[in-house]
């Protein structure tokens, strides 16, 4: 049976109950492909598209109130499906489809290196990505376990099907 939860939050409206830098870490798995394709107002209203300067999407919104709770240094986990696979799409509830790539748009140096301030993104994670699904060293699906490290990162990023999950593991820099 499980516990009654602690806290109930709706994680689609900001600010979260949690004061500034006082969350250790945060595990997040399989929600963000679930963030609908929308801007968030700064007073809280949703739009198709942004209506002022202070429309963020959604996305953003939703790490930068991640980034605001975390502590510096905290840890932040983040499982989402992977862009070339079935799962990211067999769901029909899934709204967004993620590259390993976009967790680099999290970084604050990123963001600027390549003149992405419009984003209005106030984050500033440091990420590290792997892969998930069936393993045999937590690292890698079961069948492309016997490949070289080089053959496997080939394949990752070119094929379908070879990883199932991305494992993101991010830490706040403040």
């Amino acid at each position: 049976m499980f516990a009654e939860a602690k806290h109930r939050v709706n994680l689609m409206k900001f600010p979260w109950p949690w004061p500034d830098s006082s969350v250790d870490e945060l595990h997040c798995s399989h929600f963000v492909e679930h963030i609908p394709m929308v801007y968030v107002s700064p007073e809280g209203e949703y739009r198709e598209v942004p209506a002022s300067t202070g429309d963020r999407d959604l996305f953003f919104a939703f790490f930068d109130e991640c980034w605001r709770i975390l502590k510096p240094g905290g840890l932040m986990t983040v499982i989402v499906p992977a862009l070339r696979s079935n799962r990211a799409f067999q769901d029909p509830t899934h709204r967004r489809f993620l590259p390993s790539e976009a967790f680099l748009y999290l970084n604050r140096e990123w963001r600027a290196a390549n003149r992405l301030d419009h984003y209005r993104a106030r984050c500033d994670f440091v990420a590290a990505v792997g892969q998930g699904g069936p393993q045999v060293d937590g690292n890698v699906p079961m069948e492309e376990g016997l490949r070289s490290p080089e053959v496997q990162a080939t394949r990752f990023h070119s094929l379908w099907n070879t990883v199932l999950d991305w494992q993101v593991r991010m830490r706040t820099r403040k």
